[in-house]
């Protein structure tokens, strides 16, 4: 990561200069997910096919096969929805473990890969779709496949039905997403041939205008998963570390890793845990504030 001082504002958040790692061992972790209810974390390791979990105390193996997922969040009642690249599909599971469809077609096409995954607050998900899942021959993401519906979109649905509105289709990589603390705003980031994170304003029909570059990368740093704060930061992957953001795009400070980061996760009882999963490993260290679905 390119040299950089981090801020006085940064450095009050930061607890502890040491992150534990929790686990390793996997192939390309992805995906985690904090259960409030439970106090446990999971995540994705996609190339093994499997799901794993931490309860904060030791790791066990959550789902296997999981269809090669890859992102999750919970919506408004703490179901798990899940992004599954082997079955190209968005899936939902209850707290007794029943799987069932969100959507896994557009125009009566197969999706690609679903790959990333948020949920507003009135319970419409919004979710990414490229084609990661489908287009790795050596199928360690999912199965060889055809892009069917003719691009690689964003989507929104609103449960219970299974209809798709494609919100954004000028990607070419569209990747991780997140609501704004308010959701008055949804961050989106690209990972194709351009490298960068675009802000959308959002109105109360939930539809989206006024699209911004929020920030850019390069090959090496690329913005893959991402969460906000309750300060409204923006805390993301960023090649072998984290970085933050405030609202208004300043850099705020980062937070240096041994493998390259995928995604991460406010967690723990109090909200100021924060998972990071990376390569092969799980990671967390401890905040001084609290992720933003923990304001209360």
């Amino acid at each position: 990561m390119k040299s950089f001082k981090n801020t006085k504002k940064f450095n009050r958040y930061i607890n502890s200069n040491s992150i534990k790692r929790i686990h390793t061992g996997s192939i390309w972790t992805e995906g985690p997910c904090y259960f409030k209810k439970l106090n446990k974390v999971i995540w994705s390791d996609i190339p093994n096919n499997r799901m794993l979990c931490y309860d904060l105390n030791k790791v066990e193996i959550f789902r296997f096969p999981s269809n090669f997922s890859n992102g999750n969040c919970l919506d408004n009642e703490e179901n798990l929805i899940t992004c599954e690249h082997g079955a190209r599909r968005v899936t939902k599971t209850d707290r007794n473990n029943n799987i069932s469809l969100i959507s896994d077609e557009y125009q009566n096409n197969r999706l690609n890969s679903p790959n990333d995954v948020c949920v507003h607050s009135n319970g419409t998900i919004f979710f990414t779709d490229p084609p990661y899942g489908i287009i790795n021959q050596k199928r360690t993401e999912g199965f060889p496949g055809e892009i069917m519906y003719g691009g690689c979109y964003v989507f929104k649905c609103c449960p219970p039905s299974r209809e798709l509105v494609a919100i954004i289709t000028d990607m070419d990589r569209p990747n991780g997403i997140a609501f704004s603390l308010n959701e008055k705003k949804l961050y989106i980031s690209n990972t194709g041939i351009q490298k960068y994170m675009r802000v959308y304003d959002v109105d109360k029909n939930l539809n989206l205008s006024n699209p911004q570059e929020f920030a850019k990368t390069d090959d090496k740093e690329v913005f893959d998963g991402f969460r906000i704060d309750a300060e409204n930061n923006i805390w993301t992957s960023c090649g072998k570390g984290v970085k933050c953001f405030a609202s208004n795009g300043e850099t705020l400070g980062h937070l240096n890793l041994p493998e390259v980061v995928s995604n991460l996760e406010f967690g723990g009882k109090n909200g100021n845990m924060l998972f990071i999963t990376a390569t092969s490993s799980l990671y967390m260290i401890n905040l001084n504030l609290i992720g933003a679905k923990f304001i209360k």
